[in-house]
């Protein structure tokens, strides 16, 4: 008797967790090629809460893909929606903020620009960080954003190299915020 008990609650066990698990299957990100080398993460499980939501992550490391790229969609609504996308408007304002020693001790010792992203049917940026010291390559990304009512879905890649990160960024932008 022990041993059907114990079979069955086994089972139930095995069952429940395949089907909590649903929730961890990753969302493939639209415009990137789906398999090896790029990943999927089952991002929504991970970081959902409530103003944000993941949509999808991939990332395509080296040496597999050259240069390394990571691409996330996001839907925000509420606050982090308005916040973002004032800062598509204008990312001045994230780079000053990167660069405020306000509740640091010690100072910011990172080259950050960044550059407003005009051709492009959706609001967006580029930016890049490095640190003054050249002690480490420099990292870029873009983000890109479109408003649907009260939400905001936001594209953004970060990579090694700003010219591949700026064209998957569009390509990604396209498929996924449409038109």
């Amino acid at each position: 008797m022990p041993l059907r008990l114990l079979r069955s609650s086994l089972l139930i066990l095995i069952f429940g967790l395949a089907v909590a698990s649903c929730g961890y299957i990753p969302r493939q990100v639209a415009g990137l090629p789906s398999g090896p080398p790029w990943d999927a993460l089952p991002l929504r499980k991970w970081l959902a809460e409530d103003r944000a939501e993941p949509v999808a992550l991939a990332f395509c490391a080296p040496p597999e893909c050259s240069p390394g790229l990571a691409v996330s969609v996001i839907r925000l609504t509420g606050k982090d929606a308005d916040i973002t996308d004032a800062i598509l408007g204008d990312p001045e304002r994230l780079a000053r903020a990167l660069r405020s020693p306000a509740g640091r001790e010690k100072p910011v010792k990172t080259r950050i620009s960044v550059e407003r992203l005009r051709d492009t049917p959706y609001r967006g940026f580029a930016i890049d960080l490095a640190p003054l010291d050249g002690s480490k390559r420099p990292a870029y990304g873009a983000a890109f954003g479109k408003r649907d009512s009260e939400a905001l879905s936001v594209v953004l890649v970060i990579g090694e190299s700003p010219d591949s990160v700026l064209e998957t960024a569009k390509e990604v932008a396209a498929r996924e915020l449409g038109s």
